[in-house]
């Protein structure tokens, strides 16, 4: 098998037409040692205290409201942990240019942890399809930046993507996959676990299926999420003051207010998710 056959292709810095050609035909592309070590150091080990702080948390209001083990957990968003080799890359931003008509901009900057003892979550997509049937399946328009800060293997729970997958359109008005859908795919073409090592940048179509899976390995795995979209957004990204010399200046958007307060990255998404689930179940109970 060629590397242009592969169904996840890996491309070295600089080869942008390729890895957009990759991104296009199958769904995603991996940028080979794109972020220098240091900084995923430091961003790492940042991260295994806060799932410390996040478990508890979780604990405290009687588990975690999202499939069991995996964390909504994003990095720190002051200027010491706001790396510009990450939050703004410039091979990342380089593929993004070339694969976006107009300005992309940073719509979303995240994450998730697979704790061990995890389960299967449901397989899903992170955005919808802009255009229904007659319709031809429209452009790439935006695509989620998957950052480990640590190696992602199948020993530790790697991400489960499903190449080409962001080319089919389901029924479904959520962004779940049914199962009929899945079992067609999977005969034509499987899904994939990507593993990368420290460096690597997988970035994947919005659209493109996915799942997290168990970490069957004794440790957090942390994948720091960004969204880089051509489309507009009401809604900007919140950073504490002092970023702004990382964010701002380059061909990608930062899409950012800078404030003069300690942000609430760690807790704040999940006591949202949390919160949520109470307020749906609550209106349940008054219905029945």
């Amino acid at each position: 098998m060629t590397d242009t056959d592969s169904q996840v292709v890996q491309v070295p810095t600089g080869a942008v037409g390729k890895a957009v050609c990759a991104l296009q035909r199958n769904g995603l592309v991996i940028v080979k040692q794109a972020i220098p070590k240091r900084p995923l150091m430091l961003l790492r080990e940042r991260m295994d205290a806060d799932t410390v702080e996040l478990l508890e948390f979780c604990e405290h209001i009687g588990g975690n409201p999202r499939e069991k083990g995996h964390l909504q957990q994003g990095p720190p968003v002051s200027p010491d942990y706001v790396f510009p080799q990450v939050a703004m890359n410039e091979h990342v931003n380089a593929i993004c240019v070339e694969l976006f008509s107009g300005t992309p901009r940073l719509t979303f900057y995240n994450g998730n942890t697979n704790c061990p003892g995890s389960v299967n979550q449901r397989v899903h997509m992170d955005g919808r399809h802009l255009t229904q049937p007659p319709e031809p399946v429209a452009p790439i328009s935006s695509v989620v930046v998957n950052i480990p800060p640590g190696p992602m293997t199948v020993g530790n729970g790697a991400i489960e993507v499903w190449p080409r997958s962001h080319l089919i359109r389901t029924d479904r008005p959520d962004q779940r996959i049914d199962e009929k859908a899945i079992e067609t795919q999977r005969k034509a073409v499987p899904p994939v676990q990507v593993e990368t090592e420290v460096g690597d940048v997988l970035i994947r179509d919005v659209r493109l299926w996915h799942r997290g899976v168990p970490n069957p390995s004794s440790r957090p795995r942390h994948m720091i999420a960004l969204i880089v979209s051509s489309l507009g957004t009401k809604y900007p990204l919140r950073f504490q003051k002092g970023c702004e010399t990382t964010l701002e200046g380059h061909e990608v958007l930062s899409n950012a207010v800078y404030v003069d307060e300690k942000l609430d990255y760690l807790i704040g998404p999940t006591r949202g998710i949390y919160e949520q689930i109470q307020k749906a179940k609550k209106e349940q109970r008054k219905k029945s």
